[in-house]
């Protein structure tokens, strides 16, 4: 019985957790924005900022899976921090 208990915690964390990827990558944009645009020098919006070219870069597969309105939120999200950042240049 604990092994069949075991089998459906795991089944239910794995649907939790990758179920949703465009949910987490937009509440991760939204993170970042947030960050760099609490950033009171430019020095600290550079890992934020980097998190942005990453994703777009070498992890373009989460932004694949995104729908069209997910996916202009996820730019708007890297505008606002990149506006934010050419701010405190």
């Amino acid at each position: 019985m604990r092994f069949k208990a075991a089998i459906v915690a795991t089944a239910f964390l794995a649907a939790s957790c990758g179920g949703d990827s465009g949910g987490s990558v937009l509440e991760e944009a939204e993170q970042h924005a947030d960050a760099t645009c609490g950033c009171s020098d430019f020095d600290c919006t550079t890992e934020h900022i980097a998190w942005f070219n990453r994703v777009s870069i070498s992890e373009e597969d989460r932004l694949d899976e995104l729908s069209d309105a997910d996916r202009a939120a996820y730019l708007e999200h890297s505008l606002r921090a990149a506006d934010c950042q050419d701010e405190l240049r």
